[in-house]
């Protein structure tokens, strides 16, 4: 892998453009294990800075090829051959699949449910947030993983994997906070407070001190 083909996802998890939607999550996992701090070999190939960007480039390739409109958007740019480097990057590709793919208006994202109104007021008194409250508060308001990824743009990959706070499933640290927020605003919480108290337990229960 080439640190300096950082844009090109394809390059990062060794795929062709060509390749099927299951060949990436294969080619992901792959790529994952051979780069990751318990490969001690990678060490002499890598510094320990230079392991963890693969790792993250590794997490960002797959949060843009695992996801089928991220990856048209990223497709039509990368094969024109008419953009710019900075076009490929991560951000320019979400903001472009927003606007190709617009997000439902608000009351279309509101499933119907049935309140409780003791659970309602464990939801808005709660301090700490856990992947398993998450899960719970979803569950409570009918929105299954799958409409949560349509809705998010987040890969359901990495929903189950927050949800269960699997520190061999997450993607970069760097990406969790934004998809915790994104979740939270589907299920109507408060954003700021979910993501802080979600990052500093995942940090406390499962994150390397």
């Amino acid at each position: 892998m080439n640190i300096g083909s950082r844009n090109n996802y394809y390059d990062i998890l060794e795929l062709n453009a060509n390749s099927a939607q299951h060949e990436v999550t294969k080619a992901y996992e792959r790529a994952k294990a051979t780069y990751s701090g318990d490969n001690p070999a990678i060490y002499t190939i890598f510094s320990e800075q230079e392991a963890r960007e693969l790792l993250g480039l590794i997490e960002e390739a797959y949060s843009v090829l695992g996801n089928k409109n991220l990856r048209s958007v990223y497709d039509q740019r990368l094969l024109s051959g008419r953009f710019q480097l900075e076009d490929l990057s991560y951000a320019a590709i979400v903001t472009a699949s927003k606007q190709m793919f617009p997000e439902p208006k608000q009351e279309e994202k509101k499933a119907e449910y049935k309140k409780d109104t003791t659970f309602e007021k464990e939801i808005s008194g709660r301090e700490e947030w856990s992947g398993e409250f998450l899960t719970k508060v979803r569950e409570y308001k009918n929105i299954s993983v799958q409409k949560m990824s349509e809705t998010t743009k987040i890969n359901s990959y990495y929903i189950k994997a927050i949800e269960k706070m699997d520190p061999e499933s997450l993607p970069a640290p760097v990406f969790i906070r934004g998809y915790v927020v994104q979740m939270a605003k589907i299920l109507g919480l408060n954003e700021k407070k979910v993501a802080d108290s979600y990052m500093k337990v995942l940090k406390t229960n499962t994150l390397p001190k």
